[in-house]
């Protein structure tokens, strides 16, 4: 663990060990070295709220353009462009491209398809009373819908989920990509290289997200390497952090049975119960940024060049900001949180997220409600900026 000389505050976001429960490091910091300096790897944490709102939104301040990952010098323009690595106004040029397709009104027409995927995927296991809620269900509901959007063929979704796990995938103490995550994003791009190139005079117009993409890059407004970039994020971002967030919700309302007593009881509070996992425990821990100009933060001079982490969960637990901010409350249904980001890095996809969570909860808790964890078989997946369980066996009522 690196330890902040001035406080004795240790915090390592690549062991393991912390991976398990690293709220007590985020309050140990808030109190104690609320603006973090890690000296073995170089890079600083926020984990205030309004820290880190105010980093949010500046962003000629801290940019965007070296990553989300906490790795001080990366070479992120060695790969595929991304929109998330960027700041206006060349961000913001291109996140018009896909906005207008992501708006709440026009993502809830995706709700009845969304709601018959969680049944027939919950529906084989009724009977035996058992499944793994993370393989049999949270991982595959958020491909399969996002595949309908970037038109990845049901074939190849589980190869391209199996990427996307290890290109997030790190080892303890790893800092720094591996060969197992380089290997996962070249063959990802090859991937979308390819399925762009065949769908490229199939698709027109923009009825969806790989098909606004497409016509963009007929239109030159994107490059051939532009849409592979955009094809990889997808794959990511719309399946990885969703997949994280339901099963944190299962497991903190099978750890409070009360409050998911009140969830079965009262449907209509589900939504609120997702804003407060959001809040909880998020699936997006922190997310990177690199100061463009000396900034100094509650007495500490943050130098130009050097890395900033926006620890977002951290600040949604901020007892400066809620009320009784370590307890999971599912009717407080708080919207301020900054699960999704904020400013003009928040997440395009925030309303899709929700939508397949609510969904998702609404069909597990009416199927299966009296689900109970096996503990001993949780397995989590291990990456600073992710946090959820590759594994959650359940065994509850058998029925048809």
């Amino acid at each position: 663990m690196a330890t902040s000389p001035e406080t004795g505050v240790h915090f390592d976001p690549y062991a393991h060990e912390v991976h398990d429960d690293p709220y007590p490091y985020y309050a140990k910091m808030r109190e104690q070295a609320p603006v973090y300096y890690n000296r073995k790897h170089g890079y600083w944490l926020l984990t205030k709220w309004d820290d880190c709102q105010a980093a949010f939104r500046d962003f000629r301040t801290f940019s965007s353009a070296a990553g989300p990952a906490l790795e001080a010098n990366q070479d992120v323009n060695a790969g595929y462009p991304m929109f998330i690595n960027m700041d206006p106004p060349q961000h913001t040029r291109i996140r018009k491209l896909i906005q207008a397709l992501m708006l709440p009104q026009r993502i809830a027409e995706l709700e009845p398809y969304i709601r018959e995927k969680a049944v027939s995927l919950l529906t084989p296991h009724l009977k035996s009373g058992r499944m793994d809620l993370t393989q049999d269900f949270a991982a595959l509901l958020p491909m399969d819908v996002i595949s309908t959007m970037i038109h990845v063929p049901v074939e190849d979704q589980n190869q391209v989920r199996q990427w996307a796990d290890d290109l997030i995938f790190r080892e303890d103490g790893q800092f720094g990509l591996n060969e197992r995550n380089i290997t996962a994003y070249l063959s990802m791009g090859s991937y979308f290289d390819k399925l762009a190139t065949e769908l490229s005079g199939k698709l027109a117009g923009d009825d969806d997200i790989f098909s606004a993409i497409l016509q963009a890059e007929r239109e030159g407004k994107l490059s051939h390497d532009d849409v592979i970039g955009f094809g990889i994020l997808l794959a990511i971002a719309g399946n990885e952090t969703t997949t994280k967030l339901i099963g944190n919700m299962c497991y903190r309302l099978w750890q409070h049975k009360d409050q998911r007593q009140l969830l079965i009881d009262d449907p209509q509070k589900i939504a609120n119960g997702v804003e407060e996992t959001l809040r909880f425990d998020g699936s997006t821990q922190m997310i990177g940024r690199q100061v463009m100009q000396d900034v100094e933060i509650r007495g500490n001079t943050i130098k130009a060049g050097e890395r900033v982490g926006l620890c977002i969960i951290s600040a949604s637990r901020d007892e400066g900001r809620y009320e009784n901010a370590e307890s999971y409350d599912v009717t407080r249904g708080a919207r301020d949180h900054m699960a999704f980001g904020s400013g003009v890095h928040s997440c395009v996809g925030s309303a899709l997220a929700r939508l397949e969570v609510r969904v998702c909860m609404e069909e597990l808790l009416r199927l299966i409600p009296d689900y109970e964890i096996d503990e001993a078989g949780l397995e989590r997946t291990h990456n600073p900026n992710v946090r959820g369980f590759t594994h959650v066996p359940v065994t509850f009522t058998p029925h048809s």
